[in-house]
């Protein structure tokens, strides 16, 4: 997988690039159909955002076999989070079936899972199953366009320590976006605690990536970004919510 916090970067920053800014908040009472439009937009691209990060999250249920075995647990990672096949017609149920912000956001939300995916493809050296579960019925549905290449165990170890950086990264975006617009300011001190974090925990791994096996820093790694960093990134985009939807 991509780093998560590199997932979220990208969100905010297409959903800054695709953002006229045309559509505003401010509109009177009596402009019902501008306010829904608005409430619409700001929904997807809070949604995108949070859609980046989220197919990662397939990596929680996993973390148990991943203690017993690694290599089946990152082999069934980036399969029904990563599927276009569970992803678009989720999507379509929400957009059909919501209302209001929620039909933005589900919208939103199934965009940004299939940028993730997208993204996944190009930028790791494993595969994506984007047709998950046809495979099974002999359906082509793995993308690996790294087939062949393999990292080595201090470069493999380090993009697992790159993980901190992009969470830091990710992070210090929102706090300038939130002071920018003077949104969730309340939150700015707890988030500099967890940027403060992560920077510390990147310059430990990075040091243990030259000094651990490639299976010992695995354990490391992936006990701490499951059960710690990784939910508190999807923690801090729900937080931060004011000041992602502020992009509209």
């Amino acid at each position: 997988m991509a780093q998560s916090g590199f997932h979220g970067i990208l969100g905010l920053a297409v959903a800054r690039a695709v953002s006229g800014g045309s559509l505003k908040t401010g509109s009177s009472p009596g402009e019902k159909g501008e306010v829904s439009k608005s409430e619409l937009k700001k929904g997807v691209i809070f949604g995108f955002v949070l859609g980046n990060i989220l197919p990662d999250a397939d990596l929680l249920p996993l973390a148990i076999t991943f203690l017993f075995d690694s290599r089946l647990a990152m082999r069934m990672h980036r399969t029904a989070t990563h599927s276009f096949v569970v992803i678009v017609p989720l999507m379509l149920l929400g957009w059909l079936f919501l209302r209001g912000r929620a039909k933005g956001i589900a919208l939103g939300l199934g965009l940004g899972a299939i940028a993730h995916s997208v993204l996944d493809i190009f930028i790791w050296f494993s595969p994506v199953d984007l047709l998950w579960p046809l495979g099974t019925w002999g359906v082509p549905s793995v993308v690996n366009l790294w087939s062949g290449v393999e990292a080595g165990r201090v470069a493999g170890n380090f993009l697992g320590a790159l993980d901190y950086l992009a969470f830091a990264l990710y992070f210090a975006f929102l706090a300038k976006m939130a002071r920018a617009r003077e949104t969730d300011v309340d939150f700015l001190p707890k988030l500099r605690v967890f940027t403060v974090l992560n920077l510390a925990f990147f310059a430990v791994y990075t040091v243990l990536s030259f000094v651990l096996s490639k299976g010992l820093f695995e354990i490391a790694h992936y006990a701490m970004f499951v059960l710690v960093f990784f939910p508190i990134a999807v923690y801090t985009t729900v937080k931060m919510r004011s000041t992602i939807e502020a992009i509209v």
